[in-house]
């Protein structure tokens, strides 16, 4: 388990809330459908992905689009949010 990731998110409620809800869908997310479940600002909520995306936490299914990206997690991001 990287201990520096699991640190980050555990620190970031947001980014840790996020990542559960993306985790808890049976279909890959937007940004938008992301901020409606999060109740935050779309600038929030796009700056939380991101993160969550340097991190190698969630993968991007369709980045070649400029306006709805889709976003799931993936199996780092599934063993640390099971190990929190």
């Amino acid at each position: 388990m990287d201990w520096e990731s699991y640190a980050w998110l555990k620190r970031g409620n947001r980014r840790r809330e996020a990542l559960r809800i993306i985790a808890s869908s049976n279909t890959p997310l937007t940004v938008k459908e992301i901020k409606n479940k999060l109740k935050v600002a779309m600038a929030q909520s796009s700056f939380t992905v991101k993160e969550l995306l340097d991190r190698k936490l969630v993968d991007c299914l369709n980045p070649n689009d400029k306006i709805g990206r889709l976003y799931r997690i993936n199996k780092n991001g599934s063993e640390l949010l099971n190990g929190i």
